[in-house]
C-alpha cells in the first residue's frame, strides 16, 4: 500500500493507506489512551477516550475510526483533550458501580488505570448506583453487569474472532447491557466458554471462577506453552502462583490459531480424579499400595520376562493413548516393538487410524494428490463439507473457523451427518442420511457433481466416474434417506465452488467399515478444480498426538490389540494412558484375562480396573515435549509447573524398564 505522511504532535509521523489515526500513533509510538480498541477487532469509536484534534475538523473525532490520510495534521494531547477524556471517565464511573477496592480486577483493569493516569481523585456527578443482574450460571465464567462499561469488546470478539456471536447488546439507554443469545444466562446459551470476552474484557466485567481475588499481575509467573489436548497446537500463556495455574490466555487472541477452547483456557486450572505421585503395587489383599519407583520397575520388568519366556513375546500387548507426546511415544514403541519384540502395538484412537489407512488403500483418488491442508485455510474456503463431525464438541477451534468461513467470508457449509449437531445451523445444505448410510450419501454425491461438471476434471475422476456408473441420484437417494433435491443442490455448490475443504471426523473414522472414509475421498477428488493444488481434506484426530502416533506407526497392524484381548491370547498388557482419562469400562474389558497388567497415569484408575501396577505420570503442564498437530505441524510444550518431587517423565521410566530388560 501507499505510504502517507501525516503531522502528528508537530512531529512528521508515517503511516499507510488504509490505517486509522490511531493505528499510524501506535506505529510512531504515541500514546492514545483507548478503552473499547482492540488490535484485531473492527473499531467502533464507543468509548471516546481516543479523541483527538483534527485541523479543519469542527470537533474532536475518534482516532479509532477517523480514516488517515496524506497530509493530515493530528494533535493527540492539549488541555481541551485532557479535560474532555477526564470527563468521560468520571461519567464512566457514574454509570455503573466500579468499586475498585472490592473488584477483581482491581491491579489488573484499564478503567482503573486510566483514572490513576488522569489523577480522577474525584467525581463531580451524581453517581447512577443501578441494580443490575449478576450472572454466574456458566460453569467457568461470571458477568457482573455492574462494572460494565459497554466497550462492546466482547461482543466483537465473540462475533469476529470466535464466529460464534452469542454476545450482543439488549435494551437501550441506560438499561443496555450485553446479553447473551435472547437474554439467556450464559450457561444456558451457545456459548461455547472459550474464554475469549473474559480475556479482552478491560474491566472486571467478566471473570473466571478459578481466577477471581488469586493475586495481581506482579505476583505471578508468566510461563509461555503450547496446548496438547485435541491436536489444534494453540499458544498459551500461563499465569502460575506458588506452583499453581490460576489463569490461561492467549498470547495474541486475534492472531493465528489465537482462540482457545475451554480444553485449553479453563481444564488445566482444575485437578481431576486422585492423582498418583508414586508407584504402586497390588498386594496379596488386593489392594494397591506405595512402593518405591525403583523395585516397581524392577517387579514389572522381571514379569514382562517371565511371561515372555513362558508364552512368547506376542503375548505382550502394549496399547498407549495419543494424548502422550511424541518423547514418550517413542519409548514406548521402544519398549513393546525393539525391546520385547511384541508386534501387538496400538492406541486408543487405533481403529480411527486402520479406518483412514484402508480408506486411502481403497480409494480410487491417488493418495501422492490427497493434500492436509493447515487449519487456517479453512478461513480462505468458499466451500466447506463437514462429514461425521461436531468440532463445537470435539475440536472447538477448528469449529470456531468453520463458523467464521461460513458467517463472515459467505463460504458454502453442507453438513453430511446422520446425528444433529449445532453446525446444522451454521450450514447452507443438511443432509442427514440414515445411520450407516453415510458412505451411500458421498457416492451419490461424488455422482451429482460428475454429472454437472463441464470443466475438465482432475486425475482420478474418470476412475471414479466408472465405479459409479450405475448409481443413479434420483433412484438411489430414498436408499440413504436424503432428498435427491438437497444432493442435486450440494453438488452444483461443489462443482461451482473454487477451494472447498472437506472435515471429517469420529462419525466416520470410528467406523469398522472404511468404506465412508473411501467414499469421502472419492468425493473431494471429483471436486477438486484442476491446477489447484488437489484436493483438500482435514481429520479432526481424536487425541491431541494422534498425528503423531500415526506417523510413528503406533497403530499400523491390521488388527487392533482389543480384538486380540478378547481371543485370550494376551497374558500381559502395558497401557500408557498419560494423561488421558479412559472410559472405566473399557478399562474393565481390557484387564478382562490378563494376568499382569502395567497402567502408567497421571491420576488414579477406576477401583475396578484390576491393574498389578501403577506407575506415576506427569500431567502435560509439568513436562516438555513435542506433540505434532492434526495438519502436521510439530510443536513444543513447556514446563509450566513442577511436577510432584522425584516423578519422572514418561519417557524416562519406559526407557529404564527397557534397559532392565536388556540386562
Amino acid at each position: 500500500m501507499k505510504e502517507i505522511t501525516l503531522t502528528i504532535n508537530g512531529k512528521t509521523a508515517k503511516g499507510r493507506e488504509g490505517d486509522t489515526v490511531l493505528e499510524v500513533c501506535e506505529a510512531g509510538d504515541i500514546h492514545v489512551p483507548t478503552l473499547c480498541h482492540l488490535k484485531g477487532i473492527t473499531d467502533v469509536g464507543a468509548c471516546r477516550m481516543c479523541v483527538v484534534e483534527i485541523e479543519k475538523e469542527r470537533r474532536p473525532v475518534p482516532a479509532c475510526t477517523y480514516p488517515a490520510r496524506d497530509g493530515l495534521v493530528v494533535q493527540t494531547h492539549n488541555e481541551k483533550l485532557e479535560k474532555y477524556r477526564r470527563q468521560i471517565l468520571e461519567l464512566m464511573f457514574t454509570e455503573r458501580n466500579h468499586l475498585c477496592a472490592q473488584c477483581v480486577a482491581s491491579g489488573d483493569c484499564e478503567l482503573q488505570d486510566l483514572a490513576y493516569e488522569y489523577q480522577m481523585d474525584n467525581v463531580r456527578y451524581p453517581y447512577s448506583w443501578p441494580a443490575l443482574p449478576l450472572d454466574s450460571v456458566n460453569e467457568h465464567l461470571v458477568i457482573d453487569h455492574n462494572r460494565c462499561i459497554l466497550c462492546g469488546r466482547c461482543v466483537r470478539i465473540c462475533d469476529e474472532v470466535v464466529g460464534v456471536h452469542t454476545l450482543d447488546f439488549g435494551y437501550r439507554g441506560w438499561k443496555d447491557t450485553v446479553v447473551a443469545d435472547l437474554n439467556q444466562p450464559l450457561g444456558e446459551s451457545s456459548c461455547i466458554s472459550c474464554g475469549a470476552c473474559f480475556q479482552v474484557c478491560p474491566t472486571g466485567t467478566i471473570f473466571s471462577k478459578n481466577g477471581a481475588y488469586q493475586g495481581r499481575p506482579e505476583e505471578y509467573r508468566k510461563v509461555s506453552s503450547v496446548c496438547p489436548v485435541c491436536g489444534i497446537g494453540c499458544k498459551i500463556e500461563a499465569l502460575v502462583k506458588d506452583n499453581r495455574i490460576v489463569r490461561i490466555d492467549s498470547p495474541d487472541l486475534t492472531g493465528k490459531r489465537g482462540v482457545l477452547c475451554h480444553k485449553g483456557r479453563f481444564s488445566p486450572l482444575y485437578q481431576n480424579g486422585e492423582r498418583v505421585r508414586t508407584a504402586l503395587v497390588r498386594n496379596r489383599r488386593g489392594t494397591l499400595e506405595p512402593r518405591p519407583l525403583s523395585k516397581a520397575l524392577d517387579l514389572v520388568a522381571g514379569k514382562l520376562a517371565d511371561i515372555k519366556a513362558r508364552y512368547g513375546a506376542s503375548s505382550i500387548a502394549g496399547i498407549a493413548s495419543s494424548q502422550a507426546s511424541s518423547e514418550a511415544l517413542t519409548a514406548f514403541k521402544e519398549l513393546m516393538g525393539a525391546t520385547i519384540k511384541s508386534e501387538l502395538i496400538d492406541t486408543l484412537d487405533g481403529d480411527a487410524f486402520r479406518a483412514i489407512a484402508r480408506g486411502e488403500r481403497d480409494s480410487k483418488a491417488k493418495p501422492a494428490g490427497l493434500k492436509e491442508p493447515l487449519l487456517e485455510e479453512i478461513l480462505k474456503a468458499d466451500a466447506i463439507v463437514l462429514v461425521g463431525a461436531d468440532p463445537s464438541e470435539s475440536h472447538p477451534v477448528a469449529g470456531s473457523y468453520i463458523a467464521r468461513a461460513a458467517r463472515q467470508n459467505g463460504a458454502a457449509l453442507i453438513v453430511i451427518d446422520p446425528v444433529h449437531n449445532a453446525f446444522q445451523y451454521h450450514a447452507n445444505l443438511r443432509l442427514s442420511p440414515r445411520q450407516g448410510k453415510e458412505a451411500v450419501v458421498l457416492d451419490l454425491l461424488s455422482r451429482a457433481v460428475i454429472e454437472k461438471t463441464s470443466r475438465s476434471r482432475p486425475d482420478g475422476t474418470e476412475r471414479i466416474a466408472t465405479l459409479l456408473k450405475d448409481i443413479d441420484v434420483s433412484r438411489d437417494s430414498k436408499q440413504a434417506g436424503v432428498r435427491a433435491d438437497d444432493l442435486l443442490e450440494a453438488a452444483r455448490v461443489l462443482s461451482k465452488a473454487r477451494r472447498t475443504i472437506f472435515v471429517y471426523g469420529d462419525g466416520i473414522m470410528r467406523h469398522d467399515d472404511p468404506a465412508p472414509i473411501t467414499s469421502l475421498l472419492n468425493l473431494a477428488t471429483v471436486a477438486a478444480r484442476p491446477g489447484k493444488g488437489g484436493p483438500r481434506l482435514i481429520a479432526l484426530t481424536p487425541g491431541g498426538n494422534s498425528r503423531g502416533a500415526r506417523d510413528m506407526g503406533l497403530a499400523s497392524s491390521s488388527q487392533s490389540v482389543a480384538k486380540s484381548l478378547k481371543n485370550g491370547g494376551v497374558k500381559a498388557l502395558y497401557l500408557l494412558s498419560s494423561d488421558d482419562t479412559i472410559d472405566p469400562a473399557q478399562l474393565s474389558a481390557m484387564s478382562k484375562g490378563v494376568e499382569f497388567m502395567v497402567i502408567q497415569s497421571s491420576h488414579l484408575p477406576p477401583a475396578k480396573t484390576k491393574a498389578d501396577v501403577v506407575l506415576p505420570s506427569p500431567r502435560w503442564t509439568e513436562a516438555r515435549g513435542k506433540y505434532t498437530t492434526l495438519d502436521g505441524l510439530t510443536r513444543t510444550t513447556s514446563r509450566i509447573i513442577r511436577p510432584p518431587r522425584g516423578m519422572k517423565t514418561d519417557a524416562q521410566i519406559l526407557s529404564e524398564i527397557s534397559g532392565r530388560l536388556k540386562k
